[in-house]
């Protein structure tokens, strides 16, 4: 028999949870048990959400490799992380502490206490730019921007980054920054918007354009060396 001191600790192990803090179900804390997790209106949803404006199938939470995804089952009102809209079928990843608003009835915060996701491990995936969303910085080639950017620049920069490669229309930037607007934004607006990013970014990176205007379509963010 080994004694004491010579026994090895066992951790407890803990599952991630979502802690309500808006809407339906505000002040709950639910524990998330399975590694696929369904929410939505339909009674075989994991996480029923009563409400008409929420899809019957609304949005799914899965793990994947060790890492947490959240993703918008093609619903009618959609899915919000950190102030972005998730494409429909767009599978994203979350991160403890990222809020996620399910159409405009509910909004919580995702809470992974096992979380071991590193700054290293994202410079690794993410090279040129990246974002590290836990922290709500940007990386340019091993440097943090700083001082950081707004929440609303913050918030572009992620709807570009998280459709790499694809256009990102004048509709959909409106959306995400102007919510209330309802489709009445200027384009003045958002070409003002584009300018400051960029001129954020090249404080650390002058030689490269991430963010490229597709003229009377919108914007493309590309990522360096691609």
């Amino acid at each position: 028999m080994k004694k004491d001191n010579e026994r090895q600790p066992v951790r407890a192990f803990q599952k991630p949870y979502l802690r309500f803090t808006s809407g339906l179900r505000a002040g709950e804390k639910v524990l998330i048990d399975a590694d696929t997790w369904i929410i939505g209106r339909d009674a075989s949803a994991d996480l029923q959400l009563d409400s008409r404006v929420v899809s019957r199938l609304h949005a799914e939470i899965v793990k994947q490799n060790g890492y947490w995804f959240v993703r918008d089952l093609g619903s009618k009102n959609g899915v919000i992380r950190n102030r972005v809209r998730i494409q429909p079928g767009e599978r994203v990843p979350l991160y403890d502490g990222d809020e996620v608003q399910i159409g405009n009835a509910s909004v919580f915060e995702f809470h992974d206490p096992e979380s071991t996701v590193h700054e290293a491990n994202l410079r690794l995936r993410k090279p040129g730019l990246w974002l590290d969303d836990l922290n709500r910085d940007v990386h340019i080639q091993d440097q943090r921007v700083d001082p950081p950017l707004s929440p609303q620049q913050y918030a572009l920069l992620a709807l570009l980054v998280s459709r790499q490669g694809v256009v990102v229309t004048n509709a959909m930037i409106a959306d995400v920054l102007w919510p209330e607007a309802a489709g009445g934004v200027e384009d003045a607006a958002i070409d003002n918007a584009i300018s400051r990013l960029r001129a954020r970014l090249a404080e650390v990176d002058a030689g490269h354009a991430y963010i490229e205007t597709i003229r009377g379509v919108g914007r493309r963010f590309v990522q360096r060396g691609e």
